[in-house]
């Protein structure tokens, strides 16, 4: 018992950190943007496939991350230059369902170059071995996604809280006509943003590609976790999507174990219904963003 107690906790560590990093990325553009971006899905999957080119190529997959966040990082930016842009002043379904259309393009231009097939990366040598603990092992290229997420976590932080740009996307944030009075340049805000959130999808699936298998659909499931991650956490703050990647990451991580891993979308869902019943603005959230 004490040995599977250890696995959900070695299993958990990997899933918070891909949760924190990619909830972190899709909540900055709907806090920000106040919009649902599906596409984040479709990012995701260019960054777990730039990752696998690049390793392709003779790159170490570690190093190439920086690479698949640039490439998404431009992506993002276009998006939202070409399309989303046009759209923010209309009703939140509109933005809802031009982000959809705009995931399923990507995603078909994906199965078009890669077609369906499922691919992984081979992890480096140096990551390939393990640390056990009684009959619970935790593999050196978890450690490393769990570190990296937990870096890109903090950096996160120190531009948000820190930096002249990160308090613009703030003060954005929490009012856009007193931050335009202030002189910030808005739709400058809303690219950066939109860049720094796709920089994090990229990263996500970067990360995922070291240790889960690629294909054009490798976001959907992960974009399903992170909405409900979102929720639990609530909009707000950094540390708002952290608490809901723990909450979700040790369900997912038991459940997983115990019943396996197909429940463990179906509980992470009752479990959102839960908080939303007891607190609808999530564990964290701050009550303003649901009005």
């Amino acid at each position: 018992m004490a040995g599977l107690i250890t696995q959900i906790f070695f299993d958990a560590l990997l899933l918070i950190g891909l949760y924190a990093i990619g909830a972190l990325g899709f909540s900055l553009i709907w806090g920000v943007l106040n919009i649902l971006n599906i596409a984040y899905a479709a990012l995701i999957a260019v960054g777990g496939y730039t990752s696998y080119l690049l390793w392709q190529a003779g790159m170490d997959p570690i190093l190439a991350l920086p690479f698949s966040m640039a490439v998404t990082a431009f992506v993002g930016w276009f998006i939202q230059w070409i399309a989303i842009d046009h759209i923010l002043r209309g009703p939140p379904s509109l933005s809802l369902t031009l982000t959809y259309g705009i995931n399923l393009v990507m995603m078909g231009i994906l199965l078009l170059i890669f077609s369906g097939d499922v691919r992984g990366i081979q992890v480096p040598q140096y990551l390939q071995g393990s640390i056990l603990i009684g009959d619970a092992s935790l593999t050196y290229a978890r450690i490393v996604v769990m570190l990296i997420a937990v870096a890109l976590t903090g950096a996160l932080w120190w531009f948000m809280d820190r930096t002249e740009l990160g308090m613009a996307i703030r003060a954005t944030r929490l009012d856009t006509e007193a931050a335009q009075l202030v002189g910030i340049r808005i739709r400058s805000i809303y690219h950066l943003t939109a860049a720094l959130s796709a920089m994090l999808a990229g990263a996500t699936g970067g990360l995922a590609a070291l240790v889960y298998t690629i294909s054009p659909q490798m976001g959907d499931h992960l974009l399903i976790n992170l909405l409900i991650v979102n929720v639990l956490g609530g909009l707000g703050s950094i540390v708002a999507p952290l608490v809901g990647a723990v909450v979700l990451g040790v369900t997912n991580s038991a459940v997983g174990n115990f019943m396996g891993a197909t429940y463990s979308t179906l509980v992470g869902t009752i479990f959102v219904l839960l908080v939303l019943f007891i607190r609808p603005s999530g564990l964290m959230g701050k009550k303003f963003y649901d009005e």
